[in-house]
């Protein structure tokens, strides 16, 4: 914004109390070629394998990357870089090797989310890979890696996978995946019938308990033990018939003989 002063016409006179505001617009403006520039040249550059740092080893595979990307993306990289540089001297040569990490894949799909990746093609071969990624996930703190690996196991879903799912699901608190779950599996009857039979259900207590209970749920059970537990009702359950005597009054207790 622009700001002048200006002299009323005529003979000179004070100047007035105060600048007018003057507005210029500058319309649009033009778009930074440079935007988002270093996310997609990291990206090209992890691609192409070049100034990598780093060497991930899983499952017997090597990954290249950028030690600086790896820190950017978690702070428990940051933390685990650091303290390699420190024991290696600022050696140029840094490894990272995930010896539980059975499937290499899950390094794999890691690194395409912290070097911008939207996730649309991620497929997990097996669900031990995705596993495997929900651990790396949340090792590292990587929230759009674990969002992935989530949503993942909502697709797909059989009475063959689901018991195996929700155990994961509880194994790295995944709340809101097991209530979706349980939603799909109380609207569909047959398959809750079928999934009952399974003798793999009697591993899991936990979950056998919580699906036994939004049953009797929906055939209204709570509200009967609702009015179980009214304290009115248990009163008046425990006091039962009237304890008074004749004539209203409470009976005496009756005395020893020899009294």
């Amino acid at each position: 914004a622009l700001r002048c002063c200006r002299r009323p016409f005529g003979r000179r006179g004070p100047a007035m109390s105060g600048p007018t505001p003057m507005v210029v617009d500058l319309g649009p403006m033009a778009p930074d070629p440079f935007m988002g520039k270093a996310v997609i040249g990291l990206r090209e550059l992890w691609l192409a394998k070049e100034f990598c740092d780093v060497d991930l080893i899983a499952g017997g595979q090597t990954f290249h990357a950028h030690s600086a990307a790896l820190a950017a993306a978690s702070a428990s990289f940051h933390n685990c870089l650091a303290c390699l540089s420190m024991q290696l001297c600022g050696s140029s040569e840094l490894m990272i090797e995930f010896e539980d990490i059975r499937h290499p894949e899950a390094v794999q799909a890691m690194l395409d989310c912290i070097y911008g990746s939207d996730g649309v093609g991620y497929a997990p071969s097996s669900e031990a890979a995705n596993r495997d990624v929900l651990i790396l996930a949340a090792r590292f703190q990587i929230e759009p890696l674990r969002q992935r690996a989530a949503a993942w196991l909502l697709t797909g879903l059989s009475t063959t996978n689901i018991l195996q799912r929700l155990r994961v699901c509880e194994e790295f608190k995944l709340a809101e995946v097991r209530e979706a779950m349980f939603a799909q599996l109380i609207a569909n009857p047959a398959a809750l019938f079928e999934l009952a039979q399974d003798p793999e259900m009697t591993r899991t207590p936990h979950i056998l308990q919580d699906l036994l209970v939004r049953v009797l749920k929906l055939l209204g059970c709570d509200s009967a033990m609702a009015k179980k537990s009214d304290p009115l009702a248990i009163g008046k359950a425990v006091a039962g018939p009237s304890m008074s005597g004749r004539g209203g009054h409470a009976s005496r207790p009756a005395r020893k003989a020899g009294a």
